[in-house]
C-alpha cells in the first residue's frame, strides 16, 4: 500500500506517520487491500476557528474511492476523526455489497423435489429425413440456418453425427459410436 502525505501548515513526525500507516492498514478489514491512501493535514491560522488542525484521508481501492475529514485542537486527533468517518463510511459499502450479493436477491436454482416426479412433456415432435454430410459441411449449414446444433449422416463413418456450438463460439462434433458385438 501507498500512502502520500501533505501537510499545509504543519509538520507531521515520523512516528505519528508509522502509527497513521497502521491505522490506515486496518481499514483494509472492511473492502480489501487499499491500492493507494492519501492523508492531507492543515493547520488553521485563523483565530475565529475552534478547531484549528484538519485532516482529510482518500482511499483508492481497487472500485472505490472513500473520502472522509475530520477537525480538531491537533493533527491527530483531527485524524481519529477523519478515520471514524471513514471507516463507518467503509462499513456501510461494505453491508451494500453483502447484501446485493444476499441469496435474496437472486433467483432460486434449488431443484424441487415435487417435479422430480414428474415425466418431462414433450410439447412438439418433428420428423426429417438425415442426409450424409462431411461434417464441414454439416458446420456450415448450422450456420446458416442460424441452429445451436445440426444432426445428420456423417459421411466419413456412415453413422449419425451431430455438430454443435460450443460455449467458447467453436464448433463440435458428436458422432456415434461403433456398434460393438458381443462375444
Amino acid at each position: 500500500m501507498q500512502i502520500e502525505y501533505r501537510c499545509k501548515g504543519c509538520v507531521i513526525s515520523d512516528e505519528s506517520k508509522s502509527l497513521i500507516e497502521d491505522r490506515v492498514h486496518r481499514l483494509s478489514k472492511y473492502l480489501g487491500e487499499v491500492d493507494r491512501a492519501e492523508v492531507f493535514f492543515e493547520r488553521s491560522q485563523n483565530p475565529a476557528q475552534a478547531d484549528k488542525a484538519h485532516a482529510e484521508i482518500t482511499l483508492r481501492l481497487s472500485s472505490t474511492v472513500a473520502r472522509a475529514k475530520g477537525s480538531a485542537d491537533d493533527e491527530l486527533a483531527a485524524f481519529d476523526r477523519a478515520e471514524h468517518k471513514l471507516a463507518h463510511q467503509l462499513e456501510k459499502l461494505k453491508g451494500r455489497l453483502l447484501a446485493r450479493s444476499h441469496p435474496h436477491h437472486r433467483p432460486d436454482k434449488t431443484v424441487d423435489p415435487s417435479h422430480l416426479d414428474e415425466v418431462p412433456q414433450i410439447v412438439r415432435s418433428k420428423a426429417f429425413e438425415l442426409e450424409v454430410l462431411d461434417p464441414e459441411t454439416a458446420a456450415v449449414r448450422m450456420e446458416l440456418l442460424s441452429h445451436s446444433f445440426y444432426l445428420f449422416i456423417n459421411s466419413l463413418t456412415d453413422r449419425s453425427a451431430v455438430v454443435y456450438r460450443r460455449g467458447d463460439g467453436s464448433v463440435g462434433l458428436i458422432d456415434q459410436a461403433e456398434a460393438v458385438e458381443p462375444s
